[in-house]
């Protein structure tokens, strides 16, 4: 009965992918033209294992990046996290969150920052940098709620807001996530995630000011100082579909398989896949992989897709009664060697 179950819900899964494959259609041209990139970095190391395949199973803390819907699953009480990976180019990418269960559904609040090092600063007359430094500011600030309308159904919404600031120019603008999960009688689990919907971002201040002599003017005209108008550009939206199930092949031992369907506004669509091995509660084995529904090469040969497989595992300790530690570890790779793979890595208290 358990096997025939899960080639039901292998069906439905690939059912799924294949109407919302029909349905949506990325747009590769696109591609390098979105603002406010960083919104497309993974939070947390559970999800990034899974290649984000999990929408539909995601709770807790976690849910915030992923899926605001699952914040209201979370089975405890209070529940903060702390990541931190070395992103591309050494790029530092650190999040924080804490979420916590009110009357009225539950609460979060998250905040990204990237650290990019000192970079030297570089002119027109001077290419090769004048001597001083400079360390770009980027944050997105988060708060989520989320609850649960009835026993199977539960919806969440993200309000962010984004900031960039390179020396005297900066850029800001606001963004919404929305999400919705439902679990079935047959305990399938089905999710909807609509993330970085908000208006377009440019920047603007006073690196961008140029002193010009206005043309056909009299001579020893003083020059003006004019501002060049950056142009706007698009938040990487994307829309999310998917599925989960449960599988416990023997005591205390639960298989969770996940598969969704990403459509993205600014580059391939994708198909999300993953499983994650979990004994006891205690110990989690994941592994997850992405794959690029329009993939080209590039003149070297090499794919232009960058990410490949995810890999990961996840660790929890109960200290208490009513509280516990947990630790978790993706190990994320690149199918192109441009970049350097990534880790990443997450401790979380949960109360």
């Amino acid at each position: 009965m358990r096997v025939s179950k899960l080639l039901t819900v292998l069906m439905a899964l690939l059912l799924v992918v294949g109407l919302s494959f029909q349905a949506f259609a990325g747009n590769p041209d696109k591609r390098g033209t979105a603002g406010a990139m960083e919104l497309l970095i993974p939070m947390g190391a559970k999800g990034t294992a899974l290649a984000g395949s999990n929408i539909a199973s995601i709770s807790g803390v976690d849910a915030m990046y992923w899926n605001p819907a699952g914040l209201a699953t979370m089975k405890s009480n209070i529940e903060t996290s702390f990541s931190y990976m070395k992103w591309i180019a050494d790029v530092n990418v650190s999040y924080g969150a804490l979420a916590f269960k009110t009357g009225l559904g539950t609460i979060g609040f998250g905040f990204q920052s990237l650290g990019f090092g000192d970079i030297p600063v570089t002119t027109e007359e001077y290419p090769n940098g004048n001597g001083a430094f400079y360390s770009p500011q980027y944050m997105t600030v988060i708060a989520s709620y989320s609850r649960a309308m009835t026993d199977r159904t539960f919806i969440g919404i993200n309000a962010k807001f984004i900031s960039e600031k390179i020396i005297e120019t900066s850029a800001s603008t606001v963004a919404l996530d929305m999400g919705v999960q439902y679990i079935s009688e047959f305990g399938i689990r089905v999710g909807v995630a609509l993330k970085n919907f908000g208006s377009p971002i440019h920047f603007d201040g006073s690196d961008l000011d140029r002193s010009v002599v206005l043309p056909d003017t009299p001579p020893n005209t003083p020059a003006r100082y004019l501002r060049l108008v950056a142009d706007e550009a698009e938040l990487p939206s994307l829309f999310e579909i998917g599925l989960g199930y449960d599988y416990s092949p023997m005591e205390k031992t639960t298989l969770s398989f996940n598969g969704a369907f990403r459509h993205a506004n600014f580059s391939t669509d994708q198909i999300l896949l993953g499983i994650e091995a979990n004994y006891n509660d205690i110990l989690f084995l994941r592994g997850g992989y992405e794959y690029g529904l329009t993939v080209d090469e590039d003149p070297l040969g090499e794919t232009d897709y960058m990410f490949g497989p995810a890999f990961g595992f996840g660790l929890v300790q109960p200290l208490s009664g009513t509280m516990s530690i947990a630790f978790d570890f993706a190990y994320r790779m690149w199918a192109a060697d441009y970049f350097d793979n990534n880790m990443y890595f997450t401790a979380k208290l949960l109360f």
